[in-house]
């Protein structure tokens, strides 16, 4: 028995290691592009943008890890039960409870390992990117500038470009609000940014361009200044030290979700958004648990010849799942259901279903 448990693992170990492969990379690449933007045409240094692709892999570990158990059971199943060896193997006398073992702690290992990673690694993660894009921000501000937006990360100014070339920029312009006052406008054909990290602020140089200036006489009147060269200091939106940022839900430990809903609770706020996100957390970890448990049955009644239908199951199952866990979110935000139950509903769905098809399976 020793030897088929081990075979029955290694069956479905090896596809389950080639899905998470194959998942984590396509995720990467849909960030990829956004890197190398970086990378190219904003000036972000090389060993930032590694880091940052670093950092990027635990938050996709928490949802690459689930689905790879799903598609590695599915195919692992579906294919001894198309070359009939789970027959074969009942046929001995072995039951299909008995063959399920086995699978089902692997897909409870997974959902343990899972835990500290969501509650330790993925927050970690989330908190040293925003360090990260925060610093780069300061050292490199062109670096988040979207052309076509309004850009209002520098007050008082409101910033529109059309055109953003690493530190360069096309077509500018910049608009000062005045409370009671006409807006203050500026119009510049170029400009370049330097920044001045030690004093957190930018400078702005513009050409050729005209700038609304206050007539000394009336202040509420502008007069028009043509120019070739217009120097400016922007202050970085006021900012807090990337060392010392506050941390938000998704960068806080369960304990300091633990810790900050009552702190919440004892000044009258409302805590059940940081409920809702442990029990996502918690949730989330325990996917692959049920995840296996309904791939398992699914996997046998999936025939050698529909292997290729495996891969297409995987991914109902998985966005079945987060259907419920999106459903959950949004009754536990409304208060319709407390978020316990709210954000387990899909494992809920998930571990009943497939305890059906298993019992099911092993009556045939």
């Amino acid at each position: 028995m020793r030897i088929l448990r081990l075979y029955l693992l290694k069956e479905m170990l090896q596809p389950t290691w080639m899905a998470l492969v194959l998942f984590t990379f396509i995720l990467l690449v849909g960030n990829l592009v956004k890197l190398a933007d970086l990378l190219v045409n904003k000036g972000v240094s090389p060993l930032a943008i590694l880091e940052m692709f670093g950092l990027l892999i635990p938050s996709l570990l928490s949802h690459t890890v689930p689905m790879a158990a799903l598609t590695g059971t599915l195919l692992a199943f579906g294919r001894l039960s198309g070359d009939r060896e789970i027959l074969a193997m009942r046929t001995s006398g072995v039951s299909l409870l008995a063959l399920a073992l086995p699978v089902l702690l692997v897909g409870l290992t997974f959902s343990v390992g899972l835990i500290p990673i969501n509650d330790r690694v993925v927050p970690w993660s989330h908190y040293a990117t925003r360090q990260l894009l925060k610093d780069i921000g300061i050292r490199n501000p062109t670096a988040f500038l979207e052309p076509g937006t309004f850009i209002k990360e520098f007050k008082p100014y409101i910033l529109f470009v059309y055109r953003v070339n690493g530190n360069r920029m096309e077509k500018i312009r910049i608009y000062e609000p005045r409370e009671g006052k006409p807006t203050r406008t500026i119009v510049a054909e170029r400009g370049e940014f330097t920044p001045l990290p030690a004093q957190r602020r930018v400078l702005l140089k513009l050409f050729d361009g005209t700038a609304d200036e206050p007539d000394p006489r009336e202040s509420a009147k502008f007069y028009k200044l043509k120019f070739a060269a217009y120097s400016m200091k922007l202050d970085l939106i006021q900012g807090e030290n990337p060392q010392n940022l506050s941390k938000k839900p998704k960068d806080m430990t369960l304990p300091e979700l633990k810790e900050e809903a009552q702190r919440l609770r004892e000044e009258g706020i409302d805590a059940l958004p940081l409920k809702i996100e442990g029990h996502r957390r918690i949730a989330l970890a325990f996917s692959p648990f049920a995840f296996v448990l309904v791939g398992l049955p699914l996997g046998i009644t999936t025939r050698r010849a529909q292997r290729s239908v495996g891969l297409g199951l995987s991914v109902l199952v998985f966005l079945g799942y987060y259907l419920f866990l999106v459903l959950g979110q949004s009754l536990a935000q409304k208060e319709l259901l407390g978020p316990g139950p709210a954000l387990w509903m899909g494992n809920l769905v998930c571990m009943a279903l497939g305890t059906l098809l298993l019992w099911r399976a092993g009556r045939h």
